[in-house]
């Protein structure tokens, strides 16, 4: 719900009428009365309400960027144009190309790069558009990450994004970019970037062109609200054997090798093709699902420590702030 009212924000900010865009996208019910705040919203009614918000801006990026503007269809040629590539770099370099031609800028100058750091083994992905004020580039940074979103399905992995940085201040609400990012996040810098494991770039692409037109369909659920869950990727099966409850000790490495039928060295092989170990993936679930419980009332800090296999509040706050930035108070 909390999403659906800020399409419908945003159309309101854009002076566009939100009655023609709610009977356009066939919803059964005003998103914004008070008396709906727990009704329900459907992947397909998020999709098709984002979609007419477009339409009625004539812009995909929904007015995020003032001074550039993407014509409605340019996301889907894009895509069409990293569909059929041998790897997720060439995809993205692609992307890169395709994106800084197809804009319509109004004197805006466009800073699109996908750089490696080949000894650290990490990829960042930068944008920037030079005329942006600084107060929209936390918005832009999201958009980063909706496109990492849509990498990770063009390979079917779950791609971790370790650290980002945002050309713009630290937003006065931070829900949009704590949504997107559970990792550092830091501000005022030159450019807008996502950093993620380089081995990425080197998988191949497993979906064509009869997945895109399918994945488009709801596409704006799914790279905005919830990632398509990956059905090949080894990280999202070792996470779904982990669950959520971590207040028992979590399998050790030789026993994750039995529960996943496979051998010790075919699981390293398959975490490093995929830019993670086994102790990130369990890193990583603790702290989603602490992040999860500290934004819901009702528990202490300790309790959610606990909850996530601390026995020792103080080694949480430590581990938390590793993970995020922030302490857990903080991030509270």
């Amino acid at each position: 719900m909390a999403f659906t009212r800020a399409l419908l924000a945003q159309a309101r900010a854009y002076n566009r009428d939100l009655d023609a865009i709610l009977r356009a996208a066939r919803f059964p019910f005003d998103p914004l009365r008070q008396d709906v705040q727990t009704v329900f919203v459907s992947r397909e009614q998020y999709s098709r309400l984002c979609v007419e918000l477009i339409r009625a801006l004539g812009d995909e990026s929904g007015g995020v960027m003032p001074d550039v503007q993407t014509p409605v269809g340019t996301t889907r040629l894009i895509a069409l144009s990293m569909i059929n590539s041998s790897t997720l770099s060439a995809a993205l370099h692609r992307g890169i190309e395709f994106n800084q031609v197809c804009r319509v800028r109004r004197g805006a100058q466009i800073v699109n790069q996908l750089v490696v750091d080949e000894e650290r083994k990490e990829a960042t992905l930068t944008y920037l558009c030079g005329d942006d004020v600084p107060e929209v580039q936390h918005s832009v940074l999201c958009n980063l990450a909706m496109w990492v979103r849509f990498s990770g399905w063009l390979i079917d992995q779950h791609i971790d994004v370790t650290s980002a940085c945002c050309a713009g201040p630290q937003p006065e609400f931070m829900a949009g970019i704590r949504h997107f990012f559970h990792c550092p996040v830091e501000y005022g810098h030159a450019v807008n970037s996502v950093t993620f494991s380089a081995r990425h770039l080197e998988s191949e692409l497993v979906r064509d062109e009869e997945d895109l037109s399918e994945f488009l369909k709801l596409a704006p659920y799914y790279v905005v609200i919830q990632p398509q869950a990956s059905t090949l990727s080894i990280t999202h099966r070792i996470r779904r054997i982990l669950g959520d409850d971590f207040r028992c000790e979590m399998p050790s490495f030789e026993e994750l090798t039995t529960l996943l039928n496979m051998s010790a060295r075919t699981l390293r092989r398959r975490l490093e093709k995929e830019g993670t170990s086994y102790q990130r993936i369990k890193d990583n679930a603790r702290r989603d699902v602490a992040i999860s419980m500290l934004s819901r009332d009702g528990l202490t800090v300790s309790e959610v420590a606990e909850q996530v296999g601390f026995s020792d509040p103080s080694a949480f706050h430590r581990s938390f702030k590793k993970w995020t930035g922030q302490s857990p108070g903080s991030y509270r």
